[in-house]
């Protein structure tokens, strides 16, 4: 029965942001003090800011209290926003998700999980640049379980959580999809993007008891089951 507001709204795609620089920076940064005034003169009881790992940067291993040092637009657009609600006096959480898989009516085949699948089912390859790059990821199925937890907890004002299932490399992703399709080969070229990183979702799990029940594998299979529907 809480009045909550999860904010989803965002230019979600690199190279979208890389594009169009001017469009990037008035949806996932100019409108956003706006939304925040509209939420301190109203009953909101909760406010979810959907941030992102990318608001980290190129980092190993990044924890809730790690800095945030992005890299990407899209990533300057999420840490610029949260500095904005760090300073706002209004009951809110944010959430910095992995890359997102899985399969869902609206697909995202700009997500490296989703499009390996399809390049696999199209053309039997997987394309990798580089491979050794690590990446985070978390299932579409997992994210939704953590709002509805995020609705109802307690005592997580002002705080970030990290939804993350697994840390994986590239090239492991690749291998994955390799396995749970037959025939396809992985075809390899340089790095295009040498950006590597891992995240921690120990915080969810211990303050919220969030516990990820699907992996990339599952996204691979559902997504290829899914395809030719």
């Amino acid at each position: 029965d809480k009045n909550v507001v999860i904010y989803l709204a965002s230019l979600s795609n690199n190279d979208m942001c890389n594009r169009s620089p001017t469009l990037a920076r008035a949806i996932n940064q100019a409108a956003f003090p706006s939304v925040l005034r509209a939420v301190a003169e109203s009953s909101v009881e909760r406010f979810i800011y959907a941030s992102s790992v990318a608001a980290y940067g190129d980092l190993d291993y990044a924890e809730e209290t790690s800095p945030l040092r992005p890299t990407t637009r899209y990533g300057e657009g999420k840490a610029y926003c949260e500095s904005l609600l760090n300073g706002c006096d209004i009951p809110y959480v944010i959430t910095r998700s992995a890359s997102v898989c899985g399969y869902s009516p609206r697909m995202r085949y700009d997500l490296m999980v989703n499009k390996m699948t399809r390049d696999a089912a199209r053309t039997g390859k997987v394309f990798v640049n580089g491979g050794g790059q690590v990446r985070s990821h978390i299932h579409i199925n997992d994210v939704c379980r953590c709002y509805r937890l995020l609705l109802d907890a307690k005592g997580v004002e002002g705080e970030a959580f990290n939804i993350v299932s697994q840390n994986m490399s590239v090239m492991t992703t690749a291998q994955l999809v390799a396995e749970t399709i037959e025939n396809t080969k992985i075809e390899v070229k340089p790095a295009t993007d040498n950006r590597s990183y891992s995240v921690s979702g120990k915080k969810a799990q211990e303050k919220l008891g969030f516990k990820p029940l699907y992996g990339v594998a599952d996204a691979i299979l559902e997504n290829y089951l899914n395809f030719y529907d």
